[in-house]
């Protein structure tokens, strides 16, 4: 009866510990596809204003482009990749990560999101839809009126 117990406990552990895992996150530069047309589509998408992007600063912008200009060159350079020098595949690989990080997260915060809400001393809900990161400056906002208000001593209503 014991083993039972135990058993159905370390399965429901181990259960609770693979579901708990975030799913991995897509890359923008897929594996197994040509560099050169991953780079030509990221070029497209940032010059369209892909709404995958919406949320991109143009600081970030601007690094994207400077390393995707890098990649181009050597890409250009050196069309066949075997070929490459391991100091040019270095720098490809890292200039790789740097727009997967950028693009990755300015994906994510440009991800709309709709929560049904209730608005103080209603009872009806109502659909409010922002991109995560305007849910994430409203809070910020929210928090810095909040702890202004307590310092000053006036309300903000």
């Amino acid at each position: 009866m014991k083993r039972m117990i135990l058993a159905a406990g370390t399965a429901a552990l181990l259960l609770a510990l693979g579901t708990a895992q975030a799913a991995p996150k897509d890359e923008v530069f897929a594996r197994g596809k040509p560099l050169a047309e991953q780079v030509d589509l990221i070029e497209k998408d940032l010059n369209t204003n892909n709404e995958n992007y919406a949320e991109l600063t143009g600081e970030d912008r601007s690094k994207v482009r400077q390393a995707l200009g890098r990649m181009r060159g050597v890409l250009d350079e050196h069309p066949d990749q075997a070929t490459l020098p391991d100091r040019l595949k270095t720098d490809l690989y890292n200039d790789q990560q740097v727009v997967n990080t950028i693009l990755t997260k300015a994906r994510e915060d440009s991800r709309q999101v709709c929560v049904r809400e209730k608005a103080t001393g209603s009872h009806r809900a109502t659909t409010q839809c922002m991109t995560v990161a305007q849910r994430q400056r409203a809070k910020e906002d929210a928090q810095r009126d909040l702890m202004n208000a307590q310092r000053t001593g006036h309300s903000i209503f």
